[in-house]
């Protein structure tokens, strides 16, 4: 099976992460995937085959030669941003031109520049009102292609593979099964560009944002009412502008108001804080809270209360301590005469959480682009690729 046939099978299971579970992945759909997962890998003959609660595989294989083992990771998991059902997915000849997409969508390389990089290839398309879901379909992809290609070969080092869920709600790490783990270090081959070697993400925090108002009829309002919505409003003008995601890019930080809900009485808001160094966002948690308490002393209450939690660090500060893992990539690139570029991701991967959990990850493209949503198309030559760089990573 290739690598596009066995894409286009796994595009075909809905898997979109929704709100997250204390006992299981968050939407039961996901262990369709994941049963055909398991079917794919049981015939493979692995040493250890195990299935969590929450629908994540861990499976080991035997290997060969002196190379110590090594995990890939992916996710079965689409973000909840679009529909992730009844995927219909298109092959493209690219050679430049705009691809009309349905719901009067169109994918032009004016609006989406990375689509130069394309022309001459093949790419697969949405049509337009769902996702696509090669974040990361197209990683488990390229990991079982692969896969199989080494052990057919009986060219295999030990291997690892690790199947996850809820990656996109922020809870795969925390759900991976660390007593399991044989490995001493990763990849998560859940990228864009396969021409990207991620080895630095976002250190982030979610932010809570609970205002209680006093709620009082307008029309004796004066002097008495605390308006919970205009509340929100002042806090969120009062934090920098500028530092959004809709005017950051590169190592810029930002505030990122995702979900906000309220009345006159009470209001809600969920935030993320991002940003590439730890000073820098503590002193932007600091500013929040500085912002929320000089709004609590005017009012004389406690009317608006922030609860600021940490997600995930910057991996560079772990990866950076092995240089050996970077050496493996490197000398791949090289032997399949690729050319490579290391990157800081503007987000997170599963690899971020892990690597401070004692298993370093750099992360690997796959060819995907403008994830997330209608736009989303995979480059399938770029997927073939990354075939062949995770293949040399996993032979002896």
């Amino acid at each position: 099976m290739t690598v596009l046939e066995r894409f286009l099978k796994y595009v075909s299971f809905e898997t979109t992460a929704l709100k997250e579970r204390d006992d299981s992945c968050s939407n039961p759909l996901m262990l369709n995937l994941v049963d055909e997962l398991v079917k794919e890998l049981l015939p493979l003959e692995p040493e250890e085959i195990s299935i969590n609660k929450f629908g994540i595989i861990d499976c080991k294989f035997k290997g060969y030669g002196e190379k110590n083992s090594v995990a890939f990771l992916a996710h079965v998991d689409t973000s909840n941003q679009a529909s992730g059902k009844d995927v219909k997915p298109s092959i493209i000849d690219y050679e430049g031109q705009d691809i009309k997409l349905s719901e009067g969508r169109i994918l032009s390389i004016k609006e989406f520049p990375s689509l130069k990089n394309a022309i001459g290839h093949k790419i697969i398309v949405t049509d337009g009102t769902t996702l696509l879901g090669g974040d990361d379909k197209a990683g488990i992809a390229i990991i079982m292609t692969s896969l199989n290609k080494v052990l057919k070969e009986k060219n295999n080092r030990p291997l690892e593979i690790i199947f996850t869920t809820d990656e996109e709600i922020g809870a795969d790490a925390e759900h991976v099964s660390l007593r399991l783990l044989s490995s001493p270090y990763g990849y998560t081959i859940d990228g864009g560009d396969y021409r990207f070697i991620s080895i630095e993400s976002f250190t982030a925090y979610s932010m809570e944002v609970s205002i209680q108002g006093r709620s009082i009829h307008p029309g004796s309002a004066k002097g008495k009412m605390v308006n919970a919505v205009s509340i929100f409003t002042e806090f969120h003008d009062s934090l920098p502008k500028f530092l959004r995601p809709e005017y950051t890019e590169q190592r810029q930080p930002f505030y990122h108001v995702c979900e906000v809900k309220g009345c006159e009485d009470t209001a809600h808001a969920s935030y993320i804080i991002r940003s590439f160094d730890e000073d820098e966002i503590e002193k932007m948690i600091e500013l929040a809270k500085f912002t929320a308490m000089r709004i609590n002393e005017r009012e004389g209450y406690e009317c608006i209360h922030l609860d600021i939690k940490n997600q995930y660090h910057n991996m560079k500060r772990v990866i950076d301590k092995y240089p050996e893992i970077m050496q493996e990539v490197e000398k791949a690139y090289k032997e399949s005469g690729l050319d490579y570029e290391y990157e800081m991701i503007r987000g997170g991967t599963t690899g971020s959480q892990l690597s401070f959990k004692g298993l370093p990850c750099p992360n690997l493209g796959t060819g995907d682009y403008n994830c997330h949503g209608q736009y989303e198309y995979v480059d399938l030559n770029e997927m073939e690729k990354m075939v062949e760089i995770v293949t040399k990573l996993m032979e002896k």
